[in-house]
């Protein structure tokens, strides 16, 4: 019940043009959390094609903070003119409340899961196809880098964001194929903002580190200072806003010519 109110005062609250649900089979390894998912897809007013940002939840899945926290960022990107997809990995594959925080191994599934989503999205006719971008949350932001590094023959995400990611799978494998920022606070101790500090660019692409002193992490989830599985979670305001800045310029900065001269000014 309470998520469903979370939900309600969401699309309640905000003036957009129009909110769906979009389901689709993702395809997986290890093959048996193969299932149908999705998420809930919302766009700006207007007549759209629009850019479309997916947005990936942290390790605990969509509970009501890693709700909210994605909800706040899709309002802030369907403002500014892009479309959203707040997409439940976890709830579908009964992986949610935190099951997926100690042990499981959800890199390779994550990725096929925004890779899937970004073809059901390119198959949508109010999504522009060749303008789509990725932004995750601590383990959803480990998947965005991930998908960084290329979708082969089903092409690359526009640019992706990551906050606060486990920064040593930026370092060494393969190049990318997508710019990447990523957004770390220098009091996390659960993903070390050091770890992205020391990493080198790879070659061909974009990479930017933007890293905030006094931040931990969750920095952008608005709750009380907590303790979760032995970390220090805590809301930084201006962190927050500014990383949301950044995020939108760096995005739009990718965007194709058409679809930038769509947006609002």
């Amino acid at each position: 019940m309470r998520r469903l109110c979370l939900f309600l005062v969401y699309f309640l609250s905000f003036d957009i043009a129009a909110a769906e649900k979009l389901s689709f089979r993702s395809e997986v390894l290890p093959s048996n959390f193969t299932a149908n998912i999705g998420g809930e897809l919302a766009f700006p007013k207007g007549n759209g094609p629009f850019p479309a940002v997916i947005l990936l939840h942290p390790c605990g899945g969509l509970d009501p903070i890693g709700l909210a926290t994605l909800q706040a960022h899709s309002r802030e990107l369907l403002s500014n003119g892009f479309g959203t997809l707040i997409l439940d990995s976890y709830g579908p594959r009964n992986l949610a409340r935190g099951k997926a925080c100690k042990t499981f191994p959800t890199g390779s599934l994550r990725r096929s899961d925004a890779f899937n989503a970004r073809a059901a999205l390119q198959s949508h006719a109010k999504i522009r196809k060749d303008n789509i971008y990725l932004l995750g949350l601590s383990d959803g932001g480990n998947a965005a880098i991930i998908s960084a590094r290329g979708g082969g023959a089903a092409g690359d995400f526009r640019a992706v964001a990551a906050y606060y990611p486990a920064c040593h799978i930026l370092q060494g494998g393969t190049g990318y194929s997508s710019p990447v920022i990523v957004f770390v606070g220098e009091k996390d101790d659960w993903t070390p903002a050091a770890e992205c500090m020391k990493t080198n660019p790879p070659g061909g692409v974009e990479l930017k580190v933007v890293s905030y002193p006094n931040a931990h992490h969750g920095f952008d989830q608005q709750h009380a200072p907590r303790r979760y599985l032995g970390h220090t979670l805590a809301h930084d305001r201006e962190a927050t806003a500014d990383s949301r800045r950044k995020y939108l310029e760096f995005f739009k900065r990718y965007l194709t010519p058409a679809s930038n001269s769509a947006l609002p000014k």
